[in-house]
């Protein structure tokens, strides 16, 4: 073999051994992140350093969306669990989002990230800056979302609460109704039950408004006995006091 084909020969392979690291080196970023955000033990700490992770992984492979994607769902956990400078996060979990979309558009985690990263963003911002579309916008992206994958726990909460919780000039706006929210999260509980204390949380307080008694109080027994929640702080602190509270009061005479 020629010299300068051997050199051709050589030159490819490396480009190949290259790419084939490439690859791996971005796929174990992502995994690193993902094993700390798994539980929200560590945090904030854990979170922050899963996003250096994840901006890794999305400057070595810049065509992949779900380093965007895990982007956008630690900036939303952040956001909501750290109690401070909550719209900067917020805005770049949606920007995370956005940079997903664009990459892939049917990605139902991207569009929930990004319906989700929005609407704390329009609740953070004052009311004039805010235009009244924006909420059937979100509608827009949470209904993709569920087209893409209708189980999609998170998905189907947020929708319930968009159609429960939009004044009423704005509700024409939207295609749901609020008879649906009860719907939606009976099925956001069956779809994962297990992980979101939130979304437990939510059927409690649904049903104990609705003057349902006996649906709240298995819905507060049920979150109770959840095992390995992922918002473990939030249910420990926040979710079981209050569930335990609410028992108290059904079960006085």
């Amino acid at each position: 073999m020629a010299p300068l084909v051997r050199a051709g020969v050589f030159a490819a392979a490396l480009c190949a051994a290259s790419v084939a690291v490439f690859a791996a080196t971005a796929q174990e970023l992502l995994e690193q992140g993902d094993r700390l955000t798994q539980t929200d033990e560590g945090f904030p700490d854990s979170f922050t350093r899963a996003l250096t992770l994840y901006e890794q992984a999305a400057s070595l492979d810049p065509k992949n969306p779900l380093p965007h994607v895990r982007m956008a769902r630690a900036c939303l956990a952040i956001g909501d669990w750290l109690g401070k400078d909550e719209l900067r996060w917020y805005e770049r979990g949606e920007q995370a989002a956005e940079r997903a979309l664009a990459l892939k558009e049917d990605s139902a985690e991207a569009h929930f990230f990004l319906a989700a990263n929005r609407g704390n963003v329009v609740n953070l911002r004052p009311f004039w800056k805010v235009s009244p579309t924006v909420i059937a916008d979100l509608e827009k992206h949470l209904l993709r979302a569920l087209e893409l994958d209708p189980r999609h726990a998170r998905a189907l909460h947020m929708m319930g609460a968009v159609l429960d919780e939009t004044p009423g000039p704005l509700r024409l706006l939207l295609a749901g109704k609020k008879d649906q929210v009860e719907g939606y999260w009976t099925r956001a509980v069956e779809a994962d039950a297990g992980r979101y204390a939130y979304i437990r949380w939510s059927l409690v307080e649904f049903y104990r408004d609705a003057g349902r008694p006996v649906q709240a109080r298995a819905q507060a027994q049920a979150l109770l006995a959840m095992a390995h929640p992922v918002d473990r702080r939030l249910w420990a602190e926040k979710y079981r006091p209050a569930a335990e509270a609410l028992l108290k009061h059904l079960a006085a005479p």
